[in-house]
């Protein structure tokens, strides 16, 4: 495993220690909530396959793209706050 492997896996772990704890705090879903999440996937259910496959498969593309995305921008804000300190270091 080369250095960079071993970094992506560390603020892997971390984001998914983040995202435990940050589902631990947030509320319960109200009786509203839950009511239009199921109205929502009894729509997409509804839909003709070829419209409901679209749907999903968007779904899947948005999910993918923002997996990606969090550990990129987690990472360089983990090199700006060691910039930081090596520049507080310095003065």
């Amino acid at each position: 495993m080369d250095e960079q492997e071993l970094l992506d896996m560390f603020i892997q772990e971390r984001i998914d220690m983040l995202l435990t704890k940050l589902s631990k705090m947030r509320h319960k879903k109200s009786a509203e909530e839950q009511k239009r999440i199921l109205q929502t996937e009894y729509f997409i259910n509804s839909l003709p396959d070829k419209n409901r496959e679209l749907i999903q498969e968007y779904i899947e593309r948005f999910s993918d793209c923002l997996a990606t995305e969090e550990p990129y921008l987690y990472q360089r804000g983990f090199m700006d706050g060691v910039r930081v300190l090596n520049l507080l270091g310095k003065l």
